[in-house]
């Protein structure tokens, strides 16, 4: 069987390569996220908790089989329980048996201060001990520099500052923003990276996918201004993973009190193999009330948005 790198909200394991991502919610500090393939489903949940305040693993085990029983409305048989070891972590398997062949792996993480549940859920006879054993092997819950994210095909690096706040993934557009805010006594700042890509291009854009330019003015813009109130400076055209891109620099300037500045950065290319064109925006806003001054690190956030955007892979 061949696997893929999958990665979300500070977690990295292989799964499957028939394996998607079919739901989830929440950051990384709380959430939830499922992968389904034909015969077999992986789900993740996890939660926030101080370690003076975690509850006996057997504990965990207890509620979250109950809660499974409730929203299965059937009884479950639990077959066994073991003590094991995942990523540096003392964790309890819990082996379930109902209409699936179940695998609960439960256990603290210290570093990210999170509970974490892993459940496995295979329909008989899958020989699913080989494609735990991989995930299992390969996972990561924390000690990563950068959280690693996949799309679908596409993947990309966040620095673990960056919280998933909003997203949307559709069959002809998805978008992820990403934001990291800082409030101090009369001065707030932010950061916010937004990836957006949208598929079938050549078919949904016949006219103008080729050019990113039009493609933009025509299709895009519009939007991204709704978001931002991005004032356009320069225009270039670069280079990213082999493909040709181009690139914008642009500022915001609102509010009348509280005065709200804004440095935008966006790239945006039609990638071929995956006939997708992307467009991603890194930007930082910094608001202070009058008469008190409002400056950015215009290097800072350059590197910042350098560091992201060259992560990106999309295809």
């Amino acid at each position: 069987m061949k696997y893929k790198k999958f990665g979300w909200n500070g977690f990295v394991f292989d799964i499957p390569r028939d394996m998607y991502l079919v739901s989830e919610g929440g950051n990384s500090e709380t959430g939830y996220m499922r992968l389904d393939a034909e015969n077999y489903f992986f789900e993740v949940k996890w939660e926030g908790e101080k370690p003076k305040k975690v509850k006996p693993l057997q504990e965990i085990v207890h509620s979250f089989v109950e809660k499974m029983e409730k929203d299965s409305k059937q009884k479950l048989t639990v077959q066994g329980r073991k003590s094991t070891h995942i990523f540096k972590h003392d964790a309890l398997l819990v082996n379930i048996k109902s209409s699936l062949e179940e695998r609960v792996y439960i256990w603290y993480c210290e570093e990210s201060l999170r509970v974490i549940i892993f459940r496995f859920a295979f329909v008989p006879p899958e020989n699913f001990a080989a494609i735990i054993k991989r995930t299992l092997s390969s996972l990561k819950c924390h000690g990563e520099e950068m959280n690693y994210w996949t799309v679908l095909e596409s993947s990309f690096k966040t620095p673990p500052s960056l919280l998933l706040s909003e997203r949307k993934m559709m069959v002809g557009r998805t978008n992820l923003l990403f934001v990291e805010e800082e409030m101090k006594p009369f001065t707030e700042t932010r950061r916010e990276f937004l990836f957006e890509y949208f598929t079938t291009a050549n078919i949904r854009f016949e006219e103008d996918y080729k050019d990113i330019e039009k493609w933009m003015k025509k299709n895009y813009l519009k939007d991204l201004k709704k978001r931002y109130r991005i004032k356009f400076l320069s225009s270039k055209n670069d280079e990213l993973n082999n493909h040709q891109v181009t690139v914008k620099n642009g500022v915001g300037r609102t509010g009348l009190l509280t005065r709200k500045s804004s440095i935008y950065t966006n790239v945006s290319w039609y990638c071929e193999d995956s006939n997708r064109i992307y467009s991603v925006t890194a930007s930082e806003h910094i608001a202070r009330p009058l008469p008190l001054k409002r400056e950015i690190d215009e290097k800072a956030f350059q590197d910042f948005a350098k560091e992201i955007i060259s992560s990106i892979k999309c295809h």
